[in-house]
């Protein structure tokens, strides 16, 4: 057991000092585009926010090479979240940024990601109902400004033939379809949850109503 002299001289909890809070200050970030492709969306939120808010871009697109300058409010909050996302839909991110001591990120693309196929997985078969064989076939979200990859791979759709490609991701998309001779159709709007089979023929892209394959011989 302790003697009295030495709890006397232990220190009180109340005199363990507290860390003092950040005062109260106007913040802002310059976010830089050191990447080869436009950013169409920017995201910063306090890292203890679960959420990361509105797009603080708006309509605007910040280019590459380009900087922009963010107004965050006052707040006593030093650490930020930031996220960006590019016009494939590909994203990048910068976590615990302290804009109590920086006051600027740059973003190279460097550790971007693809944009995640999450949802429901839908199943389209498309049936080439054209004169040429179908080379390449691209199914994008409506937001992206680029087609991502080809769905057939190394494969393709010859004519009179059909094939089932996978889409993961919301029900309403824009599809293109490649043929042999590099022309292309497009179709923005297809609802795949709607419609799981297209049939592609001349005229496809301003028809009113997509049509259903043809039934095989």
């Amino acid at each position: 057991m302790l003697g009295l002299a030495a709890l006397l001289a232990a220190p009180a909890r109340a005199d363990v000092p507290r860390p003092t809070p950040a005062p109260l200050a106007d913040r802002d970030l310059t976010v830089l585009n050191h990447s080869q492709r436009p950013i169409n969306e920017i995201y910063v939120s306090p890292g203890s926010a679960e959420q990361w808010g509105a797009d603080r871009l708006g309509e605007r697109t910040l280019e590459a090479g380009a900087q922009l300058k963010l107004r965050l409010g006052r707040t006593r909050e030093c650490e930020f979240d930031v996220k960006v996302i590019y016009d494939d839909a590909s994203q990048e991110e910068t976590r615990g940024l302290n804009l109590c001591r920086a006051r600027q990120v740059a973003f190279d693309g460097s550790t971007a990601t693809a944009a995640p196929e999450s949802g429901a997985a839908h199943r389209v078969t498309l049936a080439n109902a054209s004169t040429r064989p179908i080379q390449q076939v691209f199914i994008s979200p409506a937001e992206a400004n680029q087609w991502g990859d080809d769905r057939l791979a190394e494969g393709s759709i010859s004519v009179g033939d059909r094939r089932e490609v996978v889409w993961h991701g919301a029900c309403s998309v824009d599809l293109r379809v490649v043929f042999e001779n590099r022309a292309a159709e497009e179709r923005r709007g297809v609802d795949l949850c709607a419609t799981p089979a297209l049939s592609i023929e001349p005229g496809w892209t301003t028809a009113d109503v997509l049509p259903a394959p043809r039934p095989p011989p």
